[in-house]
């Protein structure tokens, strides 16, 4: 009796271990489909294509501080550097021409906020949207395989600068679990903050992010690590760390503006939709003294600003915003989530990370428009303010969080930009030259010697930020892709999306 007692232990044992190995592997492939990793990939070696000696004749060109453009210019570019920009210069005979007449150039663009998550096929979405440039904010070792890749020239793309995932503190097991669904960073205390940073550095990431759940200690090694090892400190602002906490901080970078309207909120002591006037009253008040701290302290601020302004339609209006959104570029893994991430990534009706629950309180909906509406405008206000003292305000995205599709939500960013206090000028430097000086990279300006990442336009962009999307030729590190190269990357990438579709979306197609 013992004998058979302790074999059917022994088999049950086996089958709880088969079990858990099985739902372990189910639950990675799920969260594989949900980060865009199951979707058919583009063979991206259609579009490689050699630099060769080239001028841009009788251009419009951007001059280097966003101000006007250069009328009738001669642009030559080989081996991915400017050479000259002027009206007379003799170029070599087997110089490739491109016609500029009545053309605009501008430098290649760059989003500050991007999540590529495993949907490499958005490289090309960048590219064919004029974006030759971006900071990766939650980054993996395999998004430095493909920076290197990108850099070497075996893969096309965009350069990338990479940030590792969020830093946050917990326990052993909820730091495994937060690392293998979320691609968070453990520092389980204060002292592993050295060990973790060295880490990250020796690895190759070119800053460290900050998660919002990183308590006050944490935080403050992480801080000093950063300056001795010589890393970034950038992303979110900790809950517990206050506005003055950051101004005695190495941290230079915030990734939202909406991190200094949360810190603001808990100092006004959580607003609602009864009290949203006057916390917006709140934000008009600090405003001037927290924009001083933050030039002060030379910290640089990503702006996100157009996805935050989405959140009240995401919430009450998703099927239309998703109508005039291009989802067909979305990665269809991350668009349809999964069984089991209905709260991830997800962008349709069903799965909208942002969603509404559907037992929702009808009396509430009201509140809750009035609630995510102030949210927005107390952004806008602080932008304002930040625009008008000349904080760095660095234009990025959020891309691949809903409905932020790579490379087209660039394009809204700027718009949103001009609109909550920028001009054209200030927009375009939010997306070029300024986030190019930050990162310390040679591009995001056309002048000699600078690297050949340029796009060519058929409207004049100082006119009409809506005018970065009149794309005619897109120019990385001195290789030419032409408008129709540039929409064979766009038919790619939705040709593949559609291989590897779920659920059917042609009522949010117009």
């Amino acid at each position: 009796m013992k004998k058979r007692i302790l074999k059917i232990l022994k088999y049950t044992i086996i089958l709880i271990l088969i079990g858990l190995i099985g739902a372990f592997f189910w639950i990675d492939s799920e969260l594989t489909q949900m980060y865009g990793g199951h979707t058919t990939k583009v063979d991206y070696k259609q579009f490689k294509t050699k630099s060769v000696p080239t001028v841009i004749k009788n251009v419009n060109v951007l001059s280097s501080n966003g101000s006007k453009m250069l009328n009738s210019q001669n642009v030559y570019f080989n081996e991915g550097k400017i050479i000259s920009i002027d009206t007379t210069s003799i170029f070599p005979k087997n110089a490739l021409i491109i016609d500029g007449q009545g053309k605009y150039l501008i430098p290649g663009l760059i989003d500050s906020h991007v999540h590529l998550l495993e949907s490499e096929n958005d490289l090309l979405l960048y590219i064919a949207n004029g974006i030759t440039y971006i900071r990766e904010m939650t980054g993996t070792e395999k998004h430095l395989e493909w920076r290197n890749a990108i850099k070497n020239g075996s893969r096309i793309g965009p350069k990338i600068f990479v940030a590792t995932g969020k830093l946050n503190n917990n326990s052993a097991i909820v730091g495994y679990i937060s690392h293998w669904t979320r691609k968070e960073i453990n520092v389980s205390s204060p002292n592993k903050a050295n060990i973790v940073l060295q880490s990250m550095k020796d690895k190759g990431y070119d800053a460290i992010k900050l998660g919002s759940d990183l308590n006050k200690d944490t935080y403050f090694a992480i801080s000093k690590a950063s300056e001795e090892i010589g890393i970034p400190i950038i992303g979110h602002l900790p809950i517990q760390v206050s506005l003055k906490d950051l101004w005695n901080s190495n941290q230079k970078a915030i990734a939202h503006i909406e991190e200094i309207v949360k810190a603001l909120n808990r100092e006004f002591g959580d607003y609602n939709s009864k009290s949203a006037n006057e916390f917006l009253k709140f934000i008009k008040q600090r405003s001037d003294a927290v924009t001083d701290s933050i030039l002060k302290n030379k910290i640089a601020i990503g702006s996100t600003i157009n996805l935050m302004e989405s959140l009240t339609r995401q919430k009450h209006d998703l099927t239309n915003i998703l109508k005039e959104t291009p989802i067909i570029y979305v990665n269809s893994g991350q668009l349809e989530g999964t069984n089991i991430t209905s709260r991830g990534l997800g962008w349709l009706p069903k799965v909208n990370t942002y969603r509404l629950a559907d037992d929702y309180p009808i009396e509430n909906l009201s509140g809750n428009k009035i609630y995510w509406n102030t949210y927005a405008k107390a952004i806008q206000i602080l932008l304002r303010k930040m625009v008008s003292k000349n904080v760095l305000v660095l234009s990025g995205t959020d891309a691949n969080t809903p409905v932020m599709v790579p490379g087209f939500s660039l394009h809204n960013e700027l718009k949103s930009l001009t609109l909550s206090g920028m001009n054209n000028s200030q927009a375009l430097l939010s997306a070029t030259s300024l986030p190019a000086k930050w990162m310390k990279v040679n591009t995001g300006t056309i002048e000699v010697g600078y690297d050949a990442d340029l796009v060519l336009l058929n409207k004049n962009p100082l006119d009409n930020i809506e005018n970065t999307n009149t794309i005619e030729t897109v120019i990385v590190r001195g290789k030419v892709y032409n408008r129709k190269q540039l929409n064979k990357m766009l038919n790619a990438v939705k040709e593949a999306n559609n291989k590897s579709r779920t659920v059917e979306i042609k009522e949010f197609i117009n």
